[in-house]
């Protein structure tokens, strides 16, 4: 043991001067997740329009191109990550079908049971977005489409009953669910064209337990305001060293000489060993079995975690040690009480995964430790957000 470490000490006493002359360089890395943006950005403002069509069996007595009528809206909204936000916005629709209630009527009919039903309506809605491509595909900042699923509620105020916008509140206001597919196509950054498909069910004008359905397509776009993107942590990117034909001799030449020095230390070693005194040898802190590493500001262990986390485990079950699960958290980001939480948090959610394996809880210790895991600064945070595992003393 002591030839190998001596060995790795002269080796980077050596070579680390040349390695050091390269430029550290830094990169994004997706895998540890997306920073949030301010709440300022990634706010949008939509326009659409486009066409309705009432789909109740009452509805279908109607010419089918008859019951095509024209709708528009107006939506402003906010992504919170590269997957979740949310819109709200007013509309204007104008619907047509038949009925059976001459309540609703334009004084004709589809024919002697179902009269014409026209009216046109205002209103206000909500929805919640989950972007389908960024959560299945993952983000991409120049990626051409995104499709989002949405869902949401709408209240539907009937304007007039005879299809005029003559804004004649009829009969007060009546609540409508709505499901639907946002396709997103990039013209710019702060750009997109929208082609909306959507399915709703709407609470019928006077007889409100009952409701009616239809469809729309509307196409139309969206502006951007603020920041639009996202960015992952920056992680450092290890150069790569290529040795000149003289610079490998010298590094021959030196190695040559660490040879002759271990030689010299095994040597002196030998002589210590075959001496009657006795050596004090101080052992080294148990190196970890394992390390989990985790994104910013997170406890939650991803997918590739996971992964270690499971090996580790069905390691573990082969043994009758203890271990001690040491929660970390860089000191560069976050406050100390939120740093301190959080590293109690994630040695808590490995020991929780590794007792869900069928490890007994009384053979895992957590604790926490204040210190950065590692001292390679600042651009290098995202090797301290991490839990190291050690067999117990």
């Amino acid at each position: 043991m002591k030839k190998i470490t001596i060995l790795a000490f002269l080796c980077a006493l050596f070579v680390a001067p040349s390695v050091n002359a390269q430029e550290v360089t830094t990169k994004e890395d997706p895998s540890q997740g997306y920073l949030l943006n301010e709440f300022k950005d990634n706010w949008f403002i939509s326009v659409e329009a486009g066409g309705n069509l009432l789909l109740t069996p009452k509805d279908t007595k109607e010419d089918l191109l008859k019951r095509i009528q024209p709708s528009f809206e107006i939506h402003i909204g906010k992504w919170f990550s590269p997957v979740v936000g949310l819109r709200g916005g007013i509309f204007g629709t104008r619907t047509k079908g038949a009925t059976a209630n001459p309540l609703l009527t334009d004084g004709t009919g589809c024919d002697a049971n179902y009269p014409h039903q026209l009216a046109f309506n205002v209103g206000v809605s909500g929805d919640a977005l989950l972007n389908l491509t960024n959560w299945w595909c993952g983000y991409k900042a120049d990626r051409l489409y995104n499709g989002s699923l949405y869902a949401g509620l709408h209240v539907n105020i009937p304007a007039s009953k005879d299809g005029s916008v003559d804004f004649d509140i009829q009969d007060g206001s009546y609540l409508g669910f709505r499901l639907g597919l946002l396709n997103s196509f990039a013209v710019s950054k702060k750009v997109d064209l929208l082609v909306d498909l959507r399915f709703s069910a709407n609470q019928m004008n006077i007889e409100k337990q009952n409701f009616s359905y239809k469809t729309d397509l509307l196409i139309g776009a969206a502006y951007k305001f603020g920041k639009s993107g996202w960015s992952a942590p920056i992680v450092p990117v290890c150069p790569t060293y290529k040795y000149t034909d003289a610079e490998g001799d010298a590094l021959v030449a030196r190695l040559q000489q660490a040879d002759a020095k271990i030689a010299s230390l095994e040597q002196q070693l030998r002589d210590c060993l075959n001496s009657k005194q006795t050596a004090v040898v101080e052992e080294a802190p148990a190196a970890p079995i394992a390390t989990v590493y985790f994104p910013i500001g997170s406890a939650s262990v991803n997918s590739v975690q996971a992964k270690v986390v499971k090996a580790v485990a069905n390691a573990m079950k082969n043994t009758e040690e203890k271990y001690v699960l040491t929660g970390w958290a860089d000191n560069y980001t976050g406050t100390a009480a939120f740093n301190k939480k959080l590293r109690a948090k994630r040695a808590a959610s490995v020991k929780k995964m590794i007792v869900r394996t069928g490890v007994a809880a009384d053979r895992l210790e957590t604790t926490t430790n204040d210190n950065n895991l590692t001292e390679y600064g600042e651009k290098s945070a995202s090797l301290d957000r991490a839990v190291t595992i050690t067999v117990a003393e």
